[in-house]
């Protein structure tokens, strides 16, 4: 309560804040925001006068100008750019084909893992050693794979809580480093997909120090007619690959806010960058717009709060996160003072439930805000989930964090791929998101009181 004495607070507006923050201010915004169309305004013109937003592009130079016109036009102030460093690499030509006897070439769509190494100019052409899962490609020998193109042939399932992309995550991630462990030529994978198209989703892989193969995934339907060949009786594939390092370049990524009456900070977050071969409708158009959304909301409907609020566009979360811990260590000396996160980064779907990782003190502002979502539909959920991956280094840093958890049924469709774009964005769960991230945001800065910390060390 130390911050409350200093501020020299009326003894009744503190013990009324909760309920005042519960009630008339947040039943406004919630009413207001489901009438609002700004956050699909915001998704569509990030889509459409921007497109596609790489690390390192000039597309993603593009997205920065664009955000501190567009943020500055929704009345948030102290909008500025904060400088960040950022890797520069380019897929080039890429072509896979199953190579048969007889009749032509058949082509497979399929694109380059994020930081895949190329091929040479002649390109790679050779036998298929096909495995389901990441776990069966570990259990085989060099001798099984040396000289092979390995294919990991995991069908991600669709949940509505995303454990299927966590299921699949690692076959990505680290499949290319082991399958250059045991000296393969390349790799493919079937994409980490819950469509049943021909459109391939990329994403970052790992190499650490393995050896670096050309790693790709492939279409759901190009996996389908590969996997079909292999279990035929095996299948030979030629892959050609010309991927790029430039170095890294200067860029920047964003920052707006909506002051509040101390330097506390409650910090909203979401990511500008998305992949080189989709616009990032849904990721992440749609979690700039439900921040921005949020403040803008606020500004609008709300009144001053107590606290700043505090909106973050972070740069390159999609190929290393550069963005989250340029932030943490340009701000270090104030992430004391930032009482609570929040990261949008799953689409624009309808949050179910909200998950946290914050400490035993903040249970009564748990409590509070759970029954404030409750006519929006939302549920308590898991209470070790530390939020988004930009936020990762504050939640490490002691910072704590809610996990707003949306409805992934269908986010994964499109995570990743050409076909993000904006005839899959949910409008009306768009809305919902605003009025979830802007209730927390509220109740949040205007919470009487430290909400706690964490202990060092807590993030993913």
């Amino acid at each position: 309560m130390k911050l409350l004495r200093a501020l020299a607070l009326p003894a009744l507006w503190v013990l009324s804040l909760p309920s005042f923050a519960a009630d008339a201010v947040v039943t406004r915004l919630q009413d207001k925001i489901a009438q609002d169309p700004y956050p699909e305004y915001l998704a569509s013109t990030l889509v459409n006068e921007v497109g596609p937003r790489f690390a390192g592009s000039d597309g993603y130079e593009h997205a920065v100008v664009w955000a501190l016109q567009k943020l500055d036009a929704a009345g948030l102030k102290n909008v500025h750019a904060e400088p960040v460093i950022l890797p520069r690499w380019v897929r080039g030509a890429t072509s896979v084909e199953l190579v048969t006897s007889g009749v032509d070439s058949l082509p497979l769509n399929a694109v380059a893992l994020g930081g895949s190494v190329g091929t040479d100019n002649y390109g790679i052409e050779a036998d298929v050693v096909r495995v389901e899962s990441l776990e069966q490609l570990q259990q085989l020998t060099v001798a099984q794979v040396r000289g092979r193109v390995v294919f990991i042939d995991y069908r991600m399932p669709r949940t509505r809580d995303g454990s299927g992309y966590g299921q699949g995550y690692p076959v990505r991630a680290f499949g290319p480093a082991e399958a250059g462990r045991r000296g393969a030529a390349a790799i493919l994978i079937r994409s980490l997909s819950t469509a049943g198209d021909d459109a391939p989703h990329t994403g970052a892989t790992q190499y650490g120090d393995a050896p670096k193969i050309p790693a790709l995934a492939l279409s759901p339907q190009a996996a389908d007619r590969l996997s079909a060949v292999v279990r035929a009786g095996g299948a030979t594939v030629r892959i050609k690959l010309f991927t790029r390092e430039l170095g890294a370049v200067y860029s920047s990524q964003v920052v707006a806010e909506v002051p509040g009456k101390t330097d506390e900070v409650v910090l909203l977050g979401a990511h500008l960058d998305s992949w080189d071969i989709t616009p990032g409708a849904d990721d992440d158009a749609a979690g700039v717009a439900i921040v921005t959304g949020a403040a803008r909301a606020i500004m609008k409907y709300g009144k001053k709060p107590l606290r700043t609020i505090r909106i973050v566009l972070y740069a390159n979360e999609e190929f290393g996160v550069s963005g989250g811990r340029a932030y943490a260590e340009a701000h270090a000396a104030e992430l004391d003072r930032h009482v609570l996160a929040m990261e949008s980064d799953v689409g624009s779907a309808p949050v179910w439930r909200v998950g946290s990782k914050l400490p035993e003190q903040a249970e009564p502002f748990r409590s509070a805000l759970l029954a404030a979502l409750a006519p929006l539909g939302v549920a308590d959920g898991p209470r070790d989930d530390g939020g988004g991956t930009d936020i990762g280094p504050l939640v490490r840093a002691g910072v704590p964090a809610l996990a707003p958890l949306q409805d992934t049924s269908r986010y994964f469709d499109v995570h990743h791929a050409a076909t993000d774009t904006l005839d899959h964005l949910d409008r009306a769960g768009l809305r919902q998101n605003v009025a979830v991230y802007a209730t927390a945001a509220w109740m949040a800065a205007n919470w009487p009181g430290p909400l706690g910390r964490l202990p060092a060390g807590e993030g993913h």
